[in-house]
């Protein structure tokens, strides 16, 4: 287990840099800096700073209004490098960074001298505020595989959800990313649309349950993850019917 760091960049779908998208655009920054991977994600009902009103995306003159959500994690230095640019392409959106708990990565790459997180001084911090919260005993994994990655003969989001309805986990969400990129497909950016690049797109898995409950999926994810990110955080949940 170690720290990484996430930013989640929202923009607007039809935000242009030049020629292109500007989703596009950031992208395609990010594999020019190296970063491990971007998952994009789709929204079907938002708005942002330039929505005069809720964008949804089944109204044809609203859609390019929706947002886009880019999900990108990697080691602090990586992100550091990547900030200033995104500083500088956008215009109008927003960016946050956080701390996550990686508990599983798996490259399809192995390098000969892997990086680690050293220790970051708000770990702690994390740390004594979730000691310290006894109130809940949740905890969520959160997976970032491509479509098109198998495990014992079934599509691994699929076969992680079984799973999880065998062990009884309350609950199991996979959300298919709109684009992006990862270990499994870096020589090409997947569009959903195209039909020969559509088969590995990201996906999105999202597990919840007590603590003990996500002790029992955890290994089985670790086997059927093998070229993917998993994530460990302990969320407080406020309703549950």
């Amino acid at each position: 287990m170690y720290y990484a760091e996430q930013l989640t960049i929202y923009v607007t779908e039809g935000d242009r840099l030049g020629g292109k998208l500007l989703y596009q655009a950031l992208i395609e920054e990010a594999r020019k800096l190296g970063l491990a991977g971007v998952t994009v994600l789709r929204t079907a009902i938002g708005y942002g700073p330039q929505s005069h009103q809720i964008a949804v995306d089944w109204t044809m003159e609203l859609a390019p209004q929706m947002i886009m959500v880019l999900v990108v994690i990697d080691q602090p230095t990586a992100i550091a490098r990547y900030i200033p640019r995104l500083q500088a392409l956008i215009k109008k959106g927003l960016v946050t960074k956080e701390l996550v708990r990686i508990v599983h990565h798996a490259p399809m790459e192995k390098k000969e001298n892997p990086e680690t997180v050293s220790p970051l001084p708000e770990q702690s911090t994390m740390d004594n505020l979730n000691n310290a919260n006894q109130a809940t005993d949740y905890e969520k994994l959160t997976i970032y595989v491509g479509e098109a990655d198998q495990w014992q003969g079934r599509p691994v989001h699929l076969a992680l959800i079984q799973e999880a309805r065998r062990l009884g986990i309350i609950g199991a969400t996979a959300v298919r990313g709109a684009t992006g990129y990862g270990k499994n497909n870096e020589e090409r950016i997947m569009l959903l649309g195209i039909i020969e690049l559509s088969s590995d797109l990201p996906i999105m898995l999202t597990f919840i349950d007590r603590r003990g409950k996500i002790d029992q999926l955890l290994p089985i994810v670790q086997q059927a993850v093998q070229g993917g990110i998993v994530l460990r955080d302990r969320v407080e949940v406020v309703v549950h019917t």
